[in-house]
């Protein structure tokens, strides 16, 4: 049954990702503008072929995940994983299909409904069919189940002032005309984090003010919107709160923009870890494409308010941010997560949270 207030209730039902047969990162314009700050000056012309190794390392840590949580009571659901590779044509645009490895990034789950959001990244454009079966079940047992609009993600569709600063951009600008009345709604679950009443919710492009509009206007007063401009995207790579009144930060990129925060958070306790050095990188990482931030392991799921679910990519759990947390009040439940930085999350965003005990309420 969907209920979700806060990141940090105590959890009781969760979608973990599913990969299957995907092979392949295309990076078009849209990948390029999804990715900005990661690949900010680098043009990638080619398709980022994926090692048959490593879609087996992520797919056995996923499962690894799920057989956690099932242990510990907690109803596990998955997605259809991708089968078919066979390529899908618009009335706009040509891809090919990925799997719903993240299922964070195209949902958001509030109260008790569950929002499939505007698409940003062409090719994942019919990713949330992989969650039908789930989407259903819900639906039926009482949830809301909304679609906010679906763009169709033509070249004037997107805002892209920020693409003007990438290297060979006048490769992509060549067919674009700056054309305002045509800017889509277009907004990912994973810009947002949930404390009660209060959602803050990150804004870098005009298509991301849009999808703010649109959920003001669709919750009405319910929910107090607070909009920050941290990242290009998704804010759980910037902090995560892991109880009410702490709140974990990438120390190396939310450090000096603690002051961005709202007034309501700036009176929560920082939990700030050792930046992470080229030295903690797993060997079998390197050389990969870097679409996440090299302090990825703040990523964390949140099991409750005295419980936190951390990992990296070795089996051992000897990880320096359980003992951080340990100093204060938390204790950690370790899972392995490799390749993250090339898939782009941690178990944070390879996850979504459909039911956490715990009310509407001011935080």
């Amino acid at each position: 049954m969907i209920n979700i207030h806060t990141e940090w209730d105590p959890l009781k039902e969760i979608v973990v990702g599913n990969i299957g047969k995907w092979s392949n990162i295309h990076p078009d314009f849209s990948f390029l503008l999804y990715y900005q700050d990661n690949v900010k000056n680098v043009f990638l012309e080619n398709s980022i072929e994926l090692q048959q190794h490593v879609i087996k390392q992520r797919q056995e840590d996923l499962d690894q995940m799920a057989r956690v949580l099932s242990s510990r009571g907690v109803i596990v659901h998955r997605p259809l994983p991708l089968q078919k590779l066979h390529p899908f044509e618009t009335p706009e645009f040509k891809d090919w299909p990925s799997a719903c490895h993240n299922p964070r990034d195209q949902f958001l789950v509030m109260g008790n409904e569950i929002i499939e959001t505007s698409c940003q990244w062409r090719k994942r454009y019919f990713e949330n069919d992989f969650m039908k079966p789930i989407l259903l079940e819900q639906f039926r047992q009482g949830a809301k189940w909304t679609s906010a609009p679906r763009p169709a993600m033509g070249m004037n569709s997107f805002d892209l002032e920020h693409i003007k600063t990438f290297g060979n951009a006048e490769k992509i600008l060549e067919n674009w005309t700056e054309t305002p009345s045509a800017l889509e709604i277009m907004f990912d679950g994973a810009q947002c984090l949930k404390f009660g009443k209060d959602i803050v919710m990150n804004i870098r492009t005009k298509n991301h003010e849009l999808g703010l509009k649109w959920l003001q206007r669709h919750f009405e007063d319910r929910y107090r919107f607070h909009p920050v401009a941290l990242t290009d995207n998704h804010i759980d790579g910037m902090f995560m709160p892991l109880s009410e009144g702490k709140l974990l930060i990438n120390s190396g990129s939310m450090k000096s923009k603690i002051h961005l925060l709202p007034k309501f958070l700036k009176s929560w306790d920082i939990i700030e870890p050792k930046s992470a050095s080229s030295e903690t990188i797993n060997s079998q990482e390197r050389g990969e494409v870097a679409l996440a931030s090299s302090n990825i392991n703040i990523n964390v799921l949140p099991l409750g308010p005295t419980e936190t679910m951390i990992f990296d990519s070795t089996p051992d759990g000897d990880n320096p941010l359980r003992e951080l947390l340990l100093k204060y009040g938390f204790e950690t439940t370790h899972v392995r997560m490799r390749h993250c930085r090339l898939f782009d999350g941690g178990i944070h965003c390879a996850s979504l949270d459909l039911d956490r005990e715990g009310d509407y309420r001011e935080v």
